[in-house]
C-alpha cells in the first residue's frame, strides 16, 4: 500500500491524483445531491457544446464535467501504470525524461479515451434538446435529490415521447408563505409551473399545493 501511495503521488501520476480526488467528491456530492448534473440541456454554453476547444476534439455534445471526469481519470490510470513499468524496468532512463514521457502518454491516452468513451454518449445528450422547455411546464416530476432548494435540486419527469429525463429544479423566490419543506423532499411529487431563462431552471410547486395558495411566476 505505501508503494502504492508513493507512486500515486510522485511525478507524474500526482499531477492527476489531486484532480482525481476532486473527481471523486464531485460525482458523491452529485449522487446525494449537493450539486447537479445537466443532463437535459437547460441552456449549456454554446460556445462549449458546439465549438471552441471542446468541440474540435469532439466533445460538443457531452457535458464538460463527464469528459474531464473521463480524462482525469484515464489520465490517472496511465501515468500510475506508466510510473510502475518505469520503476521496475532494468534500463536506466532519467527521471526527467521518463516522468515527462508518461505524462504526455497520460494526457494523450486520457483525451483518446475519453473521447472514445464519450461517442456512445453522445447521442443521448444530442436527443436531450428535442425536448423543449415549454413541453415540460405543467408535467408532474419526481424530486430525486435530498431536498428542492431556491439554489438546488433535481427531478425526474417524462417528456412527450415516454422518456424519463433529469432537469435542474428551484422553488420560486416568490413562493408564497406557509408551504411545507416536507411537500419537496426526495420521491416527493412537484409539478412544473415556469422556467427560469435567467437562472436557466425550471421552477415547481408541490402537487399538494393547496388551491387557495397562488405562486407568481418568475
Amino acid at each position: 500500500m505505501s508503494e502504492f501511495l508513493d507512486i500515486a503521488l510522485s511525478f507524474p501520476p500526482v499531477v492527476f491524483s489531486f484532480g482525481l480526488i476532486l473527481v471523486v467528491l464531485y460525482w458523491l456530492s452529485v449522487v446525494i445531491g449537493a450539486l447537479d448534473v445537466d443532463v437535459v440541456d437547460v441552456g449549456a454554453d454554446p460556445e462549449i457544446e458546439a465549438g471552441g476547444f471542446w468541440g474540435a476534439f469532439g466533445f460538443g455534445a457531452v457535458p464538460f464535467t463527464v469528459v474531464l471526469s473521463l480524462w482525469i481519470t484515464l489520465g490517472w490510470i496511465v501515468t500510475v501504470l506508466g510510473t510502475t513499468w518505469v520503476r521496475s524496468a532494468d534500463v536506466f532512463i532519467p527521471p526527467a525524461a521518463s516522468g515527462t514521457a508518461v505524462l504526455v502518454a497520460g494526457l494523450g491516452v486520457g483525451m483518446l479515451g475519453a473521447k472514445l468513451l464519450t461517442r456512445p454518449l453522445a447521442r443521448l445528450f444530442d436527443d436531450a434538446p428535442a425536448t423543449h422547455h415549454a413541453d415540460l411546464v405543467g408535467k408532474v416530476c419526481v424530486v430525486r435529490t435530498g431536498t428542492v432548494t431556491l439554489d438546488s435540486g433535481q427531478a425526474e419527469v417524462i417528456d412527450e415521447e415516454g422518456a424519463v429525463i433529469l432537469i435542474n429544479v428551484r422553488r420560486s423566490p416568490h413562493e408564497p408563505e406557509g408551504i411545507d419543506d416536507g411537500l419537496f423532499a426526495r420521491h416527493s411529487k412537484v409539478v412544473v409551473f415556469d422556467y427560469d431563462e435567467s437562472d436557466q431552471v425550471f421552477l415547481v410547486v408541490p402537487v399538494a399545493l393547496p388551491p387557495d395558495i397562488a405562486v407568481i411566476e418568475a
